[in-house]
Parts: structure tokens; C-alpha cells; sequence
């Protein structure tokens, strides 16, 4: 399943995907046509995984 997401403020996408990459998650960039983020969470994604980028997701939400 992929999960569509976007920020509050669309200029902080760059800063997020940069620091999801050196995190080590990577391919989180969204569809051209419509922008934003997409998470790909199928069948072969660990939980470990999802926890992960949700922690990540938390943290740099508080920081911006």
C-alpha cells in the first residue's frame, strides 16, 4: 500500500526527504503530478520499518 502524505508547509518537503535519507529511508518522494510524500508499506515492509519512519515523522515535526 502506498500512503500519501504532505506537510503543513510544502518548503519543508526537501528538508524532510533529506533527513529521512540519512535516517536511512529512502524513495519517500511523492508522485510528480501530484507532489507531497509517499510511504510504500506492502507486505515485505517490516513494522520495525513503519515504526521507524513514524518516530522520524514525530521528531521532525516537533523540530519544525
Amino acid at each position: 500500500m502506498n500512503v500519501p502524505f504532505t506537510l503543513e508547509k510544502s518548503e519543508l518537503e526537501s528538508d524532510f526527504i533529506k533527513q529521512a535519507a540519512s535516517e536511512g529511508m529512502l524513495q519517500l518522494k511523492g508522485h510528480r503530478s501530484v507532489g507531497g510524500m509517499r510511504a510504500s508499506i506492502y507486505n515485505a515492509m517490516p513494522l520495525a520499518g513503519v515504526e521507524k519512519l513514524v518516530s522520524f515523522m514525530k521528531v521532525f515535526q516537533a523540530n519544525h
